[in-house]
């Protein structure tokens, strides 16, 4: 585990957000595209059967793409969790804890520019009705400053935990 600390994991987290809902989204829409370009394919011979081949092969995997909205997810609040215990057993000097406090506030500022950009997309016609399948990754996307602010807040308050209880910084501060 690195030691000198994990402040800037809200920053990583905030362009995880946008970068596994974009990925995702645009595997499903590329391979749905895909899939309905291969089912329009026409084969004059009668010795192969490409659209059963087709109907057999992508369109099934086409239909279990849709898991990826409930991966995208469990992935966003896995990497939100793991924030929160990594502030918990990081031990970090209490004086540090204002320098998080100003990275939690660049973080909800980015994220404000990033949500923007999300809602642009969702907007969008192109990938509006792929990322519309992303609900719950899509909320949270949406309101990414607030949860910005909830995690930084809670992983402060871990932060200054394990500090008081850190027998080193003992009687330091805070």
């Amino acid at each position: 585990m690195n030691k000198k600390g994990g402040a800037l994991s809200i920053i990583v987290w905030v362009a995880g957000v946008f970068v596994i809902i974009f990925f995702l989204a645009g595997w499903v829409y590329f391979h749905n595209v895909l899939t309905n370009a291969l089912l329009d394919v026409k084969v004059d011979n009668n010795i192969v059967n490409f659209t059963g081949a087709v109907q057999n092969t992508f369109v099934p995997l086409n239909n279990s793409m849709s898991g990826l909205s409930t991966i995208s997810f469990i992935l966003l609040i896995t990497l939100g969790f793991s924030i929160l215990i990594e502030n918990f057993y990081i031990r970090k000097h209490p004086i540090l804890f204002f320098v998080h406090v100003l990275i939690v506030i660049v973080g909800i500022v980015g994220s404000i520019y990033i949500s923007n950009a999300y809602e642009t997309l969702l907007n969008n016609n192109i990938l509006s009705p792929t990322l519309n399948t992303f609900k719950a990754s899509s909320y949270i996307a949406l309101f990414l400053p607030y949860w910005v602010a909830i995690i930084g807040i809670f992983g402060l308050i871990l932060l200054v935990i394990n500090a008081v209880r850190d027998p080193e910084t003992k009687g330091v501060g805070l």
